[in-house]
């Protein structure tokens, strides 16, 4: 019996949901393919992630609907975060009047932004596309001169060890722009099951990305999750290298590469070139006499 690790669904709810034979890709640097051969993952927080994107993180619903939430399913949390806060915040707070739709809005707002930043030093993402076929954007924006992992969940729960616990769904797109808080209904199905994670939702331009997340805990506050003894050759299905690179450095690459992952298959994408033509045309080349000097 394959003894797997914990992957939980966050939500059984189909919007949500990730299909555990799914097709999932990373387009990812050459550097990080012969780290992830070499049996290691880095999981990044969210925090590290908003560094490269300021979109990264940002609530989709109001905070007032943020803080009732964890006033309802997470009272402890919520008591924790009033607790952590600077002592002029919690003197902000503790000034408001109940009475006062203003001051109970700024409230909320402190109360859910420090909540927001807690989760983002404290969360490790491991970000995947799902699609049954390659991306040409995908490419061209995390991977013009690397390659294309392609797994699915099951493979991935077979490979990283057992000790290691994930939640996983799929991110939700929508207006998430300033003044655009409740583009997403925080009582529609599925919806609620996150509300209080940002980092499930992210603008609609980023929605030819459908990304799939596999969240965990830090070990370290503000410190990515560094994964060891992660079975390569289970993880892989398929290494799918750039359309760009030349034939010549894809084969040599390909020698190199397989050993490490002997049950992946490993191939250029056809997006651009045929191999096939490309292959006819060296051979006739070669056949060719050198040119007198």
């Amino acid at each position: 019996m394959l003894t797997v690790a914990k992957i939980t669904q966050i939500s059984n709810d189909s919007k949500l949901c990730v299909d555990e034979s799914g097709w999932l890709w990373r387009y990812v640097k050459l550097s990080t393919l012969f780290l992830n051969l070499s049996g290691t993952v880095y999981v990044p927080t969210i925090e590290q992630l908003q560094r490269s994107d300021p979109k990264e993180g940002l609530a989709a619903v109001s905070a007032d609907w943020r803080v009732a939430y964890l006033q309802d399913h997470q009272s402890d949390a919520l008591e924790k975060i009033v607790k952590a806060l600077p002592p002029e915040k919690q003197k902000l707070i503790n000034a408001g009047d109940p009475s006062n739709w203003a001051d109970m809005m700024q409230n909320s707002q402190i109360i859910a932004d420090s909540y927001d930043e807690q989760q983002s030093k404290l969360k490790c993402a491991w970000c995947w596309h799902w699609s049954s076929h390659e991306s040409a954007a995908m490419w061209k924006l995390y991977a013009d001169s690397g390659v294309a992992i392609q797994t699915t969940l099951r493979r991935i729960a077979a490979a990283v060890p057992t000790d290691v616990c994930f939640e996983v769904a799929r991110i939700q797109y929508g207006n998430k722009e300033s003044g655009q808080t409740h583009s997403f209904n925080p009582e529609a199905s599925g919806t609620r099951d996150i509300l209080t994670r940002a980092y499930l939702f992210k603008n609609n331009d980023y929605e030819f990305e459908k990304e799939i997340r596999l969240i965990t805990d830090a070990e370290i506050p503000e410190c990515g999750r560094v994964l060891s003894n992660v079975c390569a050759n289970q993880l892989v299905q398929k290494i799918v290298f750039s359309p760009w690179i030349e034939l010549d450095e894809f084969e040599a690459l390909q020698q190199r590469i397989q050993p490490l992952c002997p049950d992946a298959q490993i191939s250029r994408s056809p997006l651009i070139k045929n191999i096939d033509d490309e292959k006819t045309i060296r051979a006739m080349q070669r056949l060719l006499p050198e040119p007198d000097e």
